[in-house]
C-alpha cells in the first residue's frame, strides 16, 4: 500500500461473520510484561502487545497477521500484497475507508513481507478515535469486501508499482539474485510478485487466501502510545473475543531450502544507473544464536569510516558505497554485500577484493576496540527504540511470524559476542559455495554448508530478562496555548537569537537546531563547492578525528549532522539531557575548526560526479532535460545566474572545477555566529543559553558579507508540452506545473492551499486518486501540491504522478478534467470539512514531534512570528467558507496555463521532441 492517509469516521461495534452473542468483557489473559510491553491472549488465539506511554501525544494500533509472500503458491505470487491493497476497500459496514481515515485525521498504511502483513494507523491522541481503529481491524479480519470489482481497479494500480521497481536497478538485481539463491523457498520470490501473477489471479482465489490466513489465531494486535491500558484491553476483548478462527488450522509453510551447492551468478543489463555488487549468502532463521554475531559482523564490516569495506573500498575510490546487511526471517534467510562502483571502476578488481574482505581472505584480523564501537552503537541503537513506543511497535510487528521478544534477545547477546564468535559465523556462512553473486565462477569441488535449525523459542527465550526501562515523559498536549506556556525567547549576550521549549521526554531526549545565515544570493551563488562544507564536516577536527567524533556520539547517545548551501548552514542536534552540552562542545569545534582534507574532498567529488552520470538516463533528468530551456527563456537567465537550470554536463563540468581550496576559503569568509539562531526543544539542560553564547559567541567575522535575505519575484512561464523518451523504462512519470504570485501572508493563500488539498492532498480521498487511481486503475501515486514563501511571492502549483506509458493521454486527460472540474463546480462543503480536518490535524502530529518543533521555532523567529501567530492561523483555516475557496481557485488558477511534461518510454524514438515547445491542451 503506499498513500499515508488521513481521516475518520464514526462506527459502532458490529457482529461480524464470526461474532457470538453474549461476550463477557475481560476474556484477555495475561502472559508476560518485558521492556514495559505486557502481552495478553484472547480465547480465539489472538495476542495483544499493549505498550503505554502517556507522555505520547499520539496513539497507534497496528494488527500483524502472520501470513507474507513465502505462504503463496504458484500462479498466486505478489497476492499477499495485492490483498493488502484490497483491505483498504472496506466492508459492508466501514465503506470508503479513504475518507473516513481522512475526517478522523488518522494516518493509515500497510505493509508486506516475505513473512507478515500490517495495518497501522496513527492518530492524535482520542478514546473515540482509538474506539474506531479496533472496532474496523475487528470488522475487517472476516468481514472485508475482497471484491471482483475493486481487483479490476487495484491489480493496474499494483502493477504500475511493480513497474516503478523495475526502474530501480538495485531492486532488479536484488530481485533476479535472490531468485537466483533460492531452489524452492518462497524467500526466492519478491514479494510484490510477477506482473503476470498480478494481472491474472482470479478474485477466487484471493477471497480464499484471506480466508485461510485471516483470522484470531493468526494475528497479533498492538496499541502504543497514549491510551488507557485497561479500558482499551477490555474493548479489545469485546472486539474480538467473539472471532471465530476456520475450522482447519493455519497452513504452515514447510519447505525446507537444500544446502546450496556452489556459486551462483547473475547478470544483469539496464540503461542508466551505476554499476553494483551484490552478493547473497544464506544464514539461520533470526531466532537462531548465530544472529546476533552475523548482525556484529556486519556492522564491523561496514561502519565508517572504521569498517574494512570502508576502508579498503571506499575511502581508497574503488566504490562508492559499500556494506554488509540483513539477518535471517522466520526460516533460513540471508544477508547481503554489496558495492556501488563509479563508471571507471576496475569492476573484476573491487569485486575480487569485496568477496575477499567479506569472506575472511585478508590478513587483517578484527580488534577488541572495533568489537566495543560496534556493541556501543547497537545498543545505542535499541535505546533510541525504546524511546519510542510508537516506533518499537512498528519494529516488533517486522518480526512477523517469529516471537516478539526476539528484538529483545538480541539485545541482551550483542554485548556477549566476542572476535571468536564473529570469525566463527563469517567462517560457517560466508563461503564461496554459499554465495550468490554476479558472475559465474566455476568451482573445482563442491562444498556444501548445511544451516542449523533454530532451537524451540520457548527454550531459545526461556532465559530472556528484558531490557531496562527509559525514562518516562510528561503527558503533554502540543497546542499552541500549550507550547506557548513553556516556549522562551530571548537574544544573549553575543546577539544570539535563543528559544528553548522545555518539556519532559522519554529517555530525557532534546533536539537542538541552529541556523547560521550570511551573503547576498548572486555574490554568494558563485562561489563553487558551497554544499560541500558542511559534507566534509564529519571528517573531524585537529583535536578530534573522524572515527574519535562519531565514536565520542555514539557513547553519548546522540546524533549529529551539518548541512549547508550558499547562504547558510544548519546545524541538527538530538542528544539527552546529560549529554547536549558535550555534543555542544564537539560542533562548536567541528563547525569552526574543520579539518577539510584532500582525501575526504576527492572521494566526495567523485561520488558526486558518478551519481550525476549514472542519473543521466533516469525518469526526472530526461524530464528536466526537456523543459530546461522552456524555463531559461521565460526568466530570461543565463549561465551563471541563480535561477539558471544547469544541463547535466554544465553541473559535471562545474563540480571538475571545484576545488577544496573553494571549499576552504568560502569556510574561512563566511561562516560564522554573525546572524545566529537556536532552537532546543524537549529535556533542556539548565545552562544551554550560557554554553551556547560562551562556545559561539565570539566566533563573529566583522568582514564577511551580510546577511541580505532573497526575495523571489513570480516569474511568467508560457503554457507548453513536453515528452521526453526514456529508453527501457516500465514505468513513467507526468508533472504539471503552474507558476503564478502569492504568498502565505495574502488572504486566497489558505484557501487555495484547501483546494490544492482536495484536488490532489492527503492521500486516497483526494479527486486525482480517486478518478484516476481508484476508479481508472492507471498509477500508484498521484497527488497535487501547492508552494508559497512567506517571502516574496513566487508560487507554484504542481500536480505529479506515475503511470504506465502506454496510458499517458488517458492519465493526462483524466487531470485536466479534474482541473476543469475544480474550476466549474468548485469543491463541496463535505470536502472542506474534510480537507480541513486532515491539515489541522496534520499540524497538530508535526507539533508532537520534537525536531519538527525545534525548527518551526527557527521559522517562527524569522519570521517575528508566535505561538499566538500559529493559534490565529489554525483558526483561520477552520474560518474558510466554500465560496472562498472556489473564488480563489478561479481568480488564481489557469487551467490552461500550465507546462506539462511527461516521461517515459513512448516507443516514439523519432517524435521524442516533437511536441517540444506547443501549446499544453
Amino acid at each position: 500500500m503506499s498513500a499515508p492517509a488521513a481521516a475518520t469516521a464514526t462506527g459502532s461495534a458490529a457482529k461480524g461473520k464470526g461474532a457470538v452473542a453474549g461476550l463477557r468483557v475481560g476474556q484477555a489473559q495475561f502472559v508476560r510484561e518485558m521492556g514495559g510491553i505486557s502481552e495478553y491472549r484472547l480465547p480465539n488465539g489472538l495476542q495483544v502487545l499493549l505498550f503505554p506511554d502517556d507522555a505520547q501525544s499520539t496513539t497507534t494500533v497496528n494488527i500483524t497477521y502472520r501470513v507474507g509472500s513465502r505462504h503463496e503458491s504458484p500462479g498466486e505470487y505478489g497476492m499477499a500484497h495485492l490483498l493488502e491493497h484490497l483491505m483498504f476497500k472496506g466492508t459492508p459496514k466501514h465503506r470508503d475507508l479513504a475518507d473516513v481515515f481522512a475526517r478522523r485525521g488518522m494516518r493509515f498504511n500497510g505493509t508486506t513481507t516475505s513473512d507478515r502483513t500490517n495495518y497501522f494507523s496513527n492518530f492524535n491522541a482520542d478514546a473515540a478515535t482509538l474506539d474506531f481503529a479496533l472496532t474496523l481491524e475487528a470488522d475487517r479480519m472476516l468481514n472485508s469486501f475482497i471484491a471482483k470489482s475493486d481487483l479490476d481497479k487495484e491489480m493496474t494500480v499494483v502493477r504500475n508499482e511493480y513497474e516503478r521497481g523495475e526502474n530501480e536497478p538495485f531492486e532488479v538485481l536484488n530481485k533476479r539474485v535472490v531468485g537466483a539463491a533460492y531452489d524452492w523457498h518462497n524467500y526466492g520470490h519478491d514479494t510484490i510478485g510477477p506482473k503476470s501473477d498480478i494481472e491474472n489471479v482470479p478474485i477466487e482465489k484471493l477471497q480464499a487466501f484471506y480466508k485461510r490466513f485471516y483470522r484470531p489465531d493468526n494475528a497479533t494486535l498492538m496499541v502504543a502510545g497514549r491510551f488507557d491500558p485497561a479500558k482499551t484491553l477490555a474493548r479489545i476483548s469485546q472486539l474480538f473475543a467473539g472471532l471465530r478462527n476456520p475450522a482447519t488450522a493455519v497452513p504452515r509453510p514447510y519447505t525446507v531450502e537444500p544446502p546450496q551447492d556452489g556459486e551462483r551468478t547473475v547478470v544483469v543489463r539496464r540503461i542508466g544507473g551505476q554499476p553494483l555488487l551484490l552478493s547473497y549468502y544464506h544464514v539461520p532463521a533470526m531466532a537462531h544464536p548465530d544472529s546476533a554475531p552475523l548482525l556484529v559482523l556486519g556492522l564491523m564490516l561496514s561502519l565508517q569510516p572504521s569498517g574494512q569495506l570502508y576502508k579498503e573500498l571506499v575511502e581508497p575510490k574503488l566504490a562508492i558505497a559499500a556494506g554488509l546487511t540483513g539477518l535471517g526471517g522466520a526460516d533460513p534467510g540471508g544477508i547481503r554485500a554489496y558495492a556501488v562502483l563509479p563508471p571507471d571502476a576496475d569492476k573484476a578488481a573491487v569485486e575480487q577484493r569485496l568477496l575477499d574482505i567479506v569472506e575472511g581472505r585478508t590478513s587483517k584480523p578484527f580488534d577488541e576496540s572495533e568489537l566495543a564501537r560496534v556493541r556501543e552503537l547497537a545498543l545505542m541503537s535499541y535505546r533510541e527504540q525504546m524511546k519510542n513506543p510508537e516506533a518499537l511497535i512498528q519494529q516488533i510487528s517486522s518480526l512477523g511470524a517469529t516471537d516478539w521478544r526476539l528484538l529483545f534477545q538480541l539485545m541482551e547477546d550483542i554485548p556477549k559476542v566476542t572476535l571468536a564468535d564473529v570469525e566463527r559465523v563469517r567462517k560457517a556462512y560466508l563461503r564461496p559455495a554459499n554465495r550468490t553473486l554476479g558472475r559465474y565462477l566455476p568451482a573445482e569441488q563442491v562444498e556444501r554448508v548445511e544451516i542449523p535449525a533454530a532451537p524451540p523459542l520457548e527454550a531459545r527465550l526461556a532465559g530472556l530478562q528484558g531490557p531496562p526501562k527509559v525514562e518516562d515523559g510528561e503527558r503533554f498536549d502540543p497546542t499552541p496555548a500549550h507550547l506557548a506556556e513553556r516556549t522562551v525567547m530571548k537574544r544573549l549576550p553575543s546577539g544570539i537569537e535563543f528559544t528553548a521549549l522545555n518539556k519532559r521526554t522519554r529517555a530525557n531526549t532534546v533536539q537542538l537546531q541552529m541556523q547560521l545565515r550570511w551573503g547576498e544570493r548572486n555574490d554568494t551563488f558563485q562561489h563553487r563547492g558551497t554544499d560541500l562544507v558542511a559534507q566534509l564536516m564529519d571528517e573531524g577536527t585537529p583535536t578530534l578525528s573522524k572515527q574519535a567524533l562519531q565514536d565520542r556520539l555514539v557513547q553519548l547517545r546522540a546524533n549529529m549532522s551539518v548541512s549547508s548551501e550558499d547562504q547558510g548552514a544548519t546545524l541538527l542536534i538530538s542528544a539527552e539531557k546529560d549529554t547536549l552540552l558535550e555534543v555542544l562542545r564537539m560542533a562548536a569545534d567541528v563547525l569552526q575548526h574543520p579539518l577539510l582534507p584532500q582525501d575526504a574532498f576527492d572521494r566526495d567529488q567523485k561520488a558526486s560526479l558518478a551519481g550525476l552520470e549514472a542519473g543521466r538516463q533516469e525518469l526526472e533528468t530526461l524530464r528536466q532535460a526537456a523543459v530546461r530551456d522552456h524555463y531559461n527563456r521565460a526568466r530570461g537567465v543565463k549561465l551563471g545566474d541563480p535561477d539558471y537550470l544547469m544541463t547535466v554536463d554544465k553541473q559535471v563540468a562545474q563540480l571538475k572545477a571545484t576545488t577544496l581550496d573553494d571549499v576552504k576559503q568560502f569556510h574561512a569568509r563566511y561562516w560564522s555566529a554573525n546572524e545566529a539562531r537556536v532552537a532546543v526543544v524537549g529535556a533542556v539542560p539548565d545552562g544551554i543559553d550560557q554554553a551556547i553564547d560562551q562556545l559561539f559567541g565570539a566566533w563573529k567575522k566583522p568582514q564577511a558579507p551580510a546577511y541580505v535575505r532573497y526575495v523571489a519575484k513570480a516569474d511568467s512561464i508560457p503554457a507548453a508540452r513536453f515528452d521526453a523518451l526514456a529508453k527501457d523504462k516500465a514505468n513513467a512519470a507526468m508533472r504539471w506545473r503552474l507558476d503564478f504570485a502569492l504568498n502565505d501572508r495574502e488572504a486566497d493563500y489558505l484557501p487555495l492551499m484547501l483546494a490544492t488539498h482536495v484536488l490532489g492532498g492527503g492521500s486516497l480521498e483526494n479527486r486525482l486518486s480517486v478518478s484516476i487511481r481508484q476508479k481508472a486503475g492507471l498509477s500508484y501515486g498521484v497527488g497535487a501540491s501547492l508552494s508559497a514563501p512567506h517571502f516574496g511571492d513566487d508560487a507554484e502549483l504542481v500536480i505529479g504522478g506515475s503511470f504506465a506509458p502506454q496510458n499517458r493521454e488517458q492519465v493526462l486527460t483524466l487531470v485536466k478534467q479534474e482541473l476543469q472540474r475544480m474550476s466549474k463546480e468548485g469543491i463541496t462543503e463535505a470536502e472542506l470539512n474534510r480537507a480541513k480536518a486532515d491539515i489541522l490535524a496534520s499540524l497538530r502530529q508535526g507539533r508532537a514531534d520534537d525536531a519538527n518543533l525545534a525548527a518551526g521555532l527557527l521559522s517562527m523567529a524569522d519570521r517575528e512570528e508566535s505561538w499566538k501567530t500559529v493559534a490565529e492561523r489554525d483558526a483561520a483555516i477552520q474560518a474558510v467558507t466554500v465560496e472562498q475557496v472556489n473564488a480563489a481557485w478561479r481568480k488564481r488558477i489557469a487551467v490552461d496555463g500550465f507546462v506539462v511534461s511527461t516521461v517515459g518510454d513512448f516507443k516514439e524514438e523519432g517524435k521524442a521532441a516533437a511536441k517540444a515547445g506547443t501549446p499544453a491542451q
